[in-house]
């Protein structure tokens, strides 16, 4: 079994578009931009459009994983959104 990616998460939130770091996730897969996400943070649903993935690739036989950061727009919270 291939190991999962793990991706950084920044938020954008607000309408003065701040950014959070939202912290490391496991993915299945990579996300696509307008893929859409359900991230729990402090035991809530919280829904999320991406809007990038920034890729920083690793040389072969460095020893270091490649690192992934998914950037995504918010769009709200909670179970009524499912």
């Amino acid at each position: 079994m291939h190991p999962m990616p793990s991706c950084r998460i920044i938020m954008v939130r607000g309408t003065g578009a701040v950014s959070e770091d939202w912290g490391e996730f496991d993915f299945v897969a990579l996300p696509s931009p307008a893929d859409r996400l359900q991230v729990i943070r402090d035991g809530t649903e919280n829904y999320a459009t991406v809007l990038s993935v920034h890729h920083q690739p690793s040389p072969v036989g460095s020893g270091h994983p490649p690192i992934a950061e998914v950037v995504a727009k918010w769009t709200g919270s909670g179970a009524k959104l499912r």
